[in-house]
Protein backbone atom coordinates (compact mmCIF):
# COMPACT_ATOMS: atom_id res chain seq x y z
CA UNK A 1 0.00 0.00 0.00
CA UNK A 2 3.07 2.44 0.98
CA UNK A 3 4.71 1.67 -2.21
CA UNK A 4 1.54 2.19 -4.57
CA UNK A 5 0.85 5.79 -2.41
CA UNK A 6 4.61 7.00 -3.17
CA UNK A 7 4.28 5.90 -7.11
CA UNK A 8 1.16 7.43 -7.07
CA UNK A 9 2.88 11.00 -5.93
CA UNK A 10 5.63 10.33 -7.82
CA UNK A 11 3.38 9.75 -11.01
CA UNK A 12 1.48 12.94 -10.64
CA UNK A 13 4.71 14.85 -9.39
CA UNK A 14 4.69 16.95 -12.63
CA UNK A 15 1.31 17.65 -12.61
CA UNK A 16 1.69 19.06 -9.21
CA UNK A 17 4.30 21.49 -9.87
CA UNK A 18 3.19 23.00 -12.97
CA UNK A 19 -0.10 23.58 -11.02
CA UNK A 20 2.22 25.05 -8.32
CA UNK A 21 3.87 27.20 -10.85
CA UNK A 22 1.11 28.31 -12.61
CA UNK A 23 -0.66 29.40 -8.95
CA UNK A 24 2.68 31.15 -8.39
CA UNK A 25 2.05 32.88 -11.76
CA UNK A 26 -1.58 33.87 -10.95
CA UNK A 27 -1.06 35.38 -7.87
CA UNK A 28 2.25 37.25 -8.36
CA UNK A 29 2.57 40.56 -9.55
CA UNK A 30 3.91 41.13 -12.64
CA UNK A 31 5.94 43.96 -14.52
CA UNK A 32 4.31 45.74 -16.63
CA UNK A 33 6.10 48.65 -17.78
CA UNK A 34 3.20 50.83 -18.41
CA UNK A 35 4.86 53.23 -20.11
CA UNK A 36 4.26 51.81 -23.25
CA UNK A 37 0.84 51.28 -22.69
CA UNK A 38 -1.37 53.15 -24.98
CA UNK A 39 -3.44 54.92 -21.93
CA UNK A 40 -0.50 55.90 -20.26
CA UNK A 41 -0.19 58.86 -23.19
CA UNK A 42 -2.82 60.77 -21.42
CA UNK A 43 -1.44 60.45 -17.46
CA UNK A 44 1.76 61.73 -18.52
CA UNK A 45 0.74 64.53 -20.77
CA UNK A 46 -1.70 65.31 -17.56
CA UNK A 47 1.14 65.18 -15.20
CA UNK A 48 3.38 66.86 -17.04
CA UNK A 49 0.85 69.97 -18.55
CA UNK A 50 -0.96 70.65 -15.48
CA UNK A 51 1.10 69.36 -12.46
CA UNK A 52 4.62 70.29 -13.70
CA UNK A 53 6.36 66.76 -13.80
CA UNK A 54 9.03 66.15 -16.42
CA UNK A 55 8.57 62.84 -19.01
CA UNK A 56 11.25 61.10 -17.20
CA UNK A 57 9.60 61.86 -13.80
CA UNK A 58 6.56 60.11 -15.25
CA UNK A 59 8.34 57.37 -16.34
CA UNK A 60 10.27 56.73 -13.45
CA UNK A 61 6.98 55.83 -11.55
CA UNK A 62 4.94 53.67 -14.10
CA UNK A 63 8.32 51.92 -14.50
CA UNK A 64 7.85 50.42 -11.22
CA UNK A 65 4.22 49.24 -11.78
CA UNK A 66 3.06 45.98 -11.56
CA UNK A 67 -0.21 43.79 -12.81
CA UNK A 68 -2.22 42.24 -10.29
CA UNK A 69 -4.49 39.79 -11.37
CA UNK A 70 -5.76 39.67 -7.31
CA UNK A 71 -7.03 43.02 -7.07
CA UNK A 72 -8.87 42.45 -10.62
CA UNK A 73 -10.03 39.47 -9.02
CA UNK A 74 -11.41 41.37 -5.87
CA UNK A 75 -13.22 43.70 -7.71
CA UNK A 76 -15.15 41.25 -9.46
CA UNK A 77 -15.69 39.42 -6.02
CA UNK A 78 -16.75 41.93 -3.46
CA UNK A 79 -18.25 41.50 -0.69
CA UNK A 80 -21.15 43.90 -1.67
CA UNK A 81 -21.55 42.28 -4.34
CA UNK A 82 -21.63 38.21 -3.64
CA UNK A 83 -22.94 38.40 -0.02
CA UNK A 84 -26.38 38.64 1.71
CA UNK A 85 -27.89 41.29 3.06
CA UNK A 86 -27.66 39.18 6.24
CA UNK A 87 -24.49 37.74 5.88
CA UNK A 88 -22.92 40.97 5.15
CA UNK A 89 -24.61 42.53 8.06
CA UNK A 90 -22.92 39.99 10.08
CA UNK A 91 -19.54 40.26 9.06
CA UNK A 92 -18.81 43.70 10.45
CA UNK A 93 -21.53 43.67 13.45
CA UNK A 94 -19.49 41.38 15.54
CA UNK A 95 -19.21 41.66 19.39
CA UNK A 96 -15.43 42.20 18.96
CA UNK A 97 -15.71 45.17 16.17
CA UNK A 98 -18.75 46.53 18.53
CA UNK A 99 -16.39 46.52 21.33
CA UNK A 100 -13.89 47.79 19.57
CA UNK A 101 -15.33 51.27 18.91
CA UNK A 102 -16.47 51.41 21.81
CA UNK A 103 -13.07 51.05 23.35
CA UNK A 104 -12.13 53.82 20.34
CA UNK A 105 -14.43 56.46 22.12
CA UNK A 106 -13.00 56.16 25.42
CA UNK A 107 -9.66 57.05 23.80
CA UNK A 108 -9.88 59.74 21.56
CA UNK A 109 -12.70 61.36 23.63
CA UNK A 110 -11.14 64.47 23.53
CA UNK A 111 -10.63 64.70 19.69
CA UNK A 112 -14.34 63.68 19.59
CA UNK A 113 -15.82 66.40 21.65
CA UNK A 114 -13.72 68.51 19.29
CA UNK A 115 -14.66 67.22 16.25
CA UNK A 116 -18.49 67.15 16.92
CA UNK A 117 -18.69 70.66 17.87
CA UNK A 118 -17.10 71.43 14.81
CA UNK A 119 -18.35 69.37 12.35
CA UNK A 120 -21.68 68.52 13.48
CA UNK A 121 -20.74 64.53 12.91
CA UNK A 122 -21.60 62.20 15.16
CA UNK A 123 -19.24 60.01 16.81
CA UNK A 124 -20.24 56.90 16.67
CA UNK A 125 -20.53 57.27 12.75
CA UNK A 126 -17.08 58.51 12.45
CA UNK A 127 -16.32 54.96 14.57
CA UNK A 128 -18.36 52.91 12.61
CA UNK A 129 -16.37 54.01 8.99
CA UNK A 130 -13.05 53.63 10.96
CA UNK A 131 -14.48 50.17 12.07
CA UNK A 132 -15.74 49.07 8.63
CA UNK A 133 -13.30 50.21 7.13
CA UNK A 134 -9.88 49.25 8.80
CA UNK A 135 -11.36 47.43 12.21
CA UNK A 136 -10.17 51.06 13.74
CA UNK A 137 -6.54 50.92 12.08
CA UNK A 138 -5.57 47.41 12.83
CA UNK A 139 -5.87 46.80 8.91
CA UNK A 140 -5.22 49.31 6.41
CA UNK A 141 -4.01 47.78 3.80
CA UNK A 142 -1.24 45.83 2.03
CA UNK A 143 -1.36 46.26 -1.56
CA UNK A 144 1.59 48.68 -3.27
CA UNK A 145 -1.22 51.32 -4.02
CA UNK A 146 0.89 51.88 -7.08
CA UNK A 147 0.14 48.41 -8.18
CA UNK A 148 -3.52 48.90 -7.07
CA UNK A 149 -3.91 52.27 -9.27
CA UNK A 150 -1.87 51.22 -12.21
CA UNK A 151 -3.56 47.68 -12.75
CA UNK A 152 -7.28 49.14 -12.47
CA UNK A 153 -6.39 51.93 -14.66
CA UNK A 154 -5.06 50.15 -17.48
CA UNK A 155 -6.48 46.90 -17.07
CA UNK A 156 -10.43 47.40 -15.45
CA UNK A 157 -12.13 48.81 -18.94
CA UNK A 158 -15.22 49.57 -16.86
CA UNK A 159 -13.38 51.49 -14.46
CA UNK A 160 -10.75 52.76 -16.14
CA UNK A 161 -11.60 56.73 -16.57
CA UNK A 162 -12.29 57.03 -12.55
CA UNK A 163 -8.74 54.77 -11.65
CA UNK A 164 -6.79 56.71 -14.55
CA UNK A 165 -7.24 60.07 -12.51
CA UNK A 166 -6.65 58.68 -9.09
CA UNK A 167 -3.50 57.26 -10.52
CA UNK A 168 -2.72 61.04 -11.28
CA UNK A 169 -3.63 62.07 -8.65
CA UNK A 170 -1.74 59.54 -6.40
CA UNK A 171 1.57 60.96 -8.30
CA UNK A 172 0.42 64.51 -7.49
CA UNK A 173 -0.06 63.36 -3.93
CA UNK A 174 3.39 61.50 -3.62
CA UNK A 175 5.39 64.27 -4.37
CA UNK A 176 3.62 66.58 -1.93
CA UNK A 177 3.87 63.95 1.18
CA UNK A 178 7.36 63.13 -0.51
CA UNK A 179 6.68 59.75 -0.37
CA UNK A 180 8.16 56.85 -2.88
CA UNK A 181 5.60 56.12 -5.06
CA UNK A 182 6.46 52.35 -4.28
CA UNK A 183 6.72 51.79 -1.21
CA UNK A 184 2.83 53.31 0.23
CA UNK A 185 0.58 50.34 0.88
CA UNK A 186 -3.30 50.63 0.89
CA UNK A 187 -6.79 48.34 -0.46
CA UNK A 188 -6.65 46.73 -3.21
CA UNK A 189 -8.30 49.69 -4.53
CA UNK A 190 -6.01 52.23 -3.68
CA UNK A 191 -7.52 53.57 -0.74
CA UNK A 192 -4.86 54.78 2.02
CA UNK A 193 -4.65 55.26 5.90
CA UNK A 194 -7.25 54.31 8.49
CA UNK A 195 -9.84 56.06 6.89
CA UNK A 196 -9.29 54.41 3.44
CA UNK A 197 -9.10 57.83 1.32
CA UNK A 198 -8.56 57.44 -2.24
CA UNK A 199 -5.78 60.03 -3.29
CA UNK A 200 -8.14 62.58 -4.49
CA UNK A 201 -9.73 62.77 -0.95
CA UNK A 202 -6.21 62.52 0.29
CA UNK A 203 -5.50 65.77 -1.49
CA UNK A 204 -8.87 67.74 -1.04
CA UNK A 205 -10.50 66.38 2.00
CA UNK A 206 -7.91 65.34 4.32
CA UNK A 207 -7.41 67.60 7.70
CA UNK A 208 -4.40 68.33 9.94
CA UNK A 209 -6.28 67.87 12.93
CA UNK A 210 -3.82 67.39 15.31
CA UNK A 211 -2.28 70.65 13.96
CA UNK A 212 1.35 69.08 13.42
CA UNK A 213 1.38 71.12 10.04
CA UNK A 214 1.70 66.94 8.46
CA UNK A 215 -1.68 65.34 7.39
CA UNK A 216 -1.59 61.88 8.31
CA UNK A 217 -4.68 59.43 7.56
CA UNK A 218 -2.69 56.42 9.48
CA UNK A 219 -2.89 58.60 12.62
CA UNK A 220 -6.21 58.35 14.40
CA UNK A 221 -6.79 62.61 15.06
CA UNK A 222 -6.50 63.09 11.49
CA UNK A 223 -8.30 60.28 10.26
CA UNK A 224 -10.90 61.51 12.32
CA UNK A 225 -11.27 64.88 11.50
CA UNK A 226 -10.98 63.91 8.10
CA UNK A 227 -13.99 61.75 7.36
CA UNK A 228 -15.88 64.62 9.26
CA UNK A 229 -15.03 66.79 6.77
CA UNK A 230 -15.69 64.04 4.53
CA UNK A 231 -19.46 63.90 5.36
CA UNK A 232 -19.85 67.14 5.42
CA UNK A 233 -18.43 67.88 1.80
CA UNK A 234 -21.09 65.03 0.75
CA UNK A 235 -23.79 67.08 2.84
CA UNK A 236 -24.15 65.85 6.04
CA UNK A 237 -27.13 67.23 8.37
CA UNK A 238 -26.46 68.01 11.80
CA UNK A 239 -28.86 66.13 14.02
CA UNK A 240 -31.19 65.04 10.78
CA UNK A 241 -32.06 61.03 10.18
CA UNK A 242 -30.07 58.41 8.36
CA UNK A 243 -32.70 55.63 7.72
CA UNK A 244 -36.33 54.62 8.87
CA UNK A 245 -37.93 50.90 9.06
CA UNK A 246 -40.68 50.81 6.29
CA UNK A 247 -43.81 49.12 5.93
CA UNK A 248 -45.14 48.58 2.70
CA UNK A 249 -48.81 47.69 1.10
CA UNK A 250 -49.32 44.57 -0.47
CA UNK A 251 -49.85 46.18 -3.48
CA UNK A 252 -46.51 49.12 -3.35
CA UNK A 253 -45.31 51.24 -6.58
CA UNK A 254 -42.18 49.23 -7.45
CA UNK A 255 -41.10 51.87 -9.75
CA UNK A 256 -40.54 54.30 -7.08
CA UNK A 257 -37.71 52.05 -5.67
CA UNK A 258 -35.28 52.86 -9.10
CA UNK A 259 -31.39 52.46 -8.45
CA UNK A 260 -29.16 54.37 -6.72
CA UNK A 261 -29.16 56.26 -3.25
CA UNK A 262 -29.76 59.75 -3.34
CA UNK A 263 -33.06 60.84 -2.04
CA UNK A 264 -35.66 61.09 -5.30
CA UNK A 265 -38.83 61.62 -4.01
CA UNK A 266 -40.97 62.97 -0.65
CA UNK A 267 -42.06 61.13 2.27
CA UNK A 268 -45.58 62.18 1.26
CA UNK A 269 -45.66 60.54 -2.26
CA UNK A 270 -43.92 57.35 -0.95
CA UNK A 271 -46.72 57.29 1.71
CA UNK A 272 -49.00 57.36 -1.56
CA UNK A 273 -47.28 54.41 -3.56
CA UNK A 274 -47.22 51.96 -0.23
CA UNK A 275 -44.38 52.74 1.71
CA UNK A 276 -45.06 54.11 5.48
CA UNK A 277 -41.91 54.96 7.46
CA UNK A 278 -41.98 53.53 11.30
CA UNK A 279 -40.52 56.44 12.48
CA UNK A 280 -42.64 59.84 12.66
CA UNK A 281 -41.36 62.31 9.68
CA UNK A 282 -42.09 64.91 7.97
CA UNK A 283 -44.30 64.84 4.73
CA UNK A 284 -41.97 66.91 2.67
CA UNK A 285 -38.98 65.21 3.76
CA UNK A 286 -37.04 63.72 0.67
CA UNK A 287 -35.92 59.50 0.89
CA UNK A 288 -34.72 57.03 -0.99
CA UNK A 289 -36.59 53.33 -1.01
CA UNK A 290 -34.01 51.17 0.10
CA UNK A 291 -34.61 47.37 -0.21
CA UNK A 292 -32.51 44.44 0.85
CA UNK A 293 -33.38 41.18 -0.87
CA UNK A 294 -32.76 38.14 1.77
CA UNK A 295 -33.22 34.50 2.32
CA UNK A 296 -36.09 35.40 5.08
CA UNK A 297 -37.73 38.15 3.07
CA UNK A 298 -37.32 41.61 2.19
CA UNK A 299 -36.50 44.30 4.11
CA UNK A 300 -37.39 47.74 3.48
CA UNK A 301 -36.15 51.42 4.37
CA UNK A 302 -36.16 54.78 3.65
CA UNK A 303 -32.80 56.58 3.26
CA UNK A 304 -32.37 59.61 3.61
CA UNK A 305 -29.63 62.91 2.88
CA UNK A 306 -27.53 61.16 5.44
CA UNK A 307 -27.59 57.57 4.35
CA UNK A 308 -27.15 58.97 1.17
CA UNK A 309 -23.88 61.06 2.59
CA UNK A 310 -22.58 57.75 4.36
CA UNK A 311 -22.88 55.87 0.84
CA UNK A 312 -20.81 58.18 -0.60
CA UNK A 313 -17.56 56.04 1.04
CA UNK A 314 -18.78 53.11 -0.72
CA UNK A 315 -22.10 53.84 -3.34
CA UNK A 316 -23.69 50.84 -2.16
CA UNK A 317 -26.74 50.15 0.23
CA UNK A 318 -25.37 47.06 2.13
CA UNK A 319 -22.27 49.49 3.11
CA UNK A 320 -23.70 52.50 4.39
CA UNK A 321 -26.44 50.14 6.04
CA UNK A 322 -23.90 47.94 7.92
CA UNK A 323 -21.86 51.44 8.67
CA UNK A 324 -25.29 53.02 10.37
CA UNK A 325 -26.28 49.95 12.39
CA UNK A 326 -22.46 49.71 13.44
CA UNK A 327 -22.65 52.84 14.92
CA UNK A 328 -26.22 52.14 16.70
CA UNK A 329 -24.27 48.86 18.58
CA UNK A 330 -21.37 51.30 19.65
CA UNK A 331 -23.34 53.81 20.72
CA UNK A 332 -25.62 51.45 22.93
CA UNK A 333 -22.07 49.40 23.85
CA UNK A 334 -20.61 52.68 24.47
CA UNK A 335 -23.56 53.80 27.10
CA UNK A 336 -23.40 51.07 29.06
CA UNK A 337 -19.91 51.86 29.37
CA UNK A 338 -19.51 54.87 32.14
CA UNK A 339 -16.27 56.10 30.65
CA UNK A 340 -18.37 57.15 27.59
CA UNK A 341 -20.23 60.36 27.62
CA UNK A 342 -22.48 61.49 24.97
Amino acid sequence: MKYRLQSMLSALAPTLSLMVIALIIIVSPVKADYRQHPSAVAVINTLVDKHGFSVAQVNAVLKQAETEQRILDSMTNAAEKTKTWTAYRSSFLSPFRITKGAEFLVAHKSTFDQVEQEYGVPREIITAILGVETNYGGYTGKTRVLNALSTLAFEHPRRSRFFTSELIEYIVLCREQQWDASEQLGSYAGAMGMSQFMPSNYRRLAVDGDGDGDIDLFEPVDAIHSIANYFIHHGWQNAQPVTSRVAVRQDFDVALIGRGLKPNHSVARLAEGGFYPQDKMSPSVKARVIRFHDADGDEFWFGYQNFYAISRYNPRSKYAMAVYQLSLAIEKQAKDNPQVSS
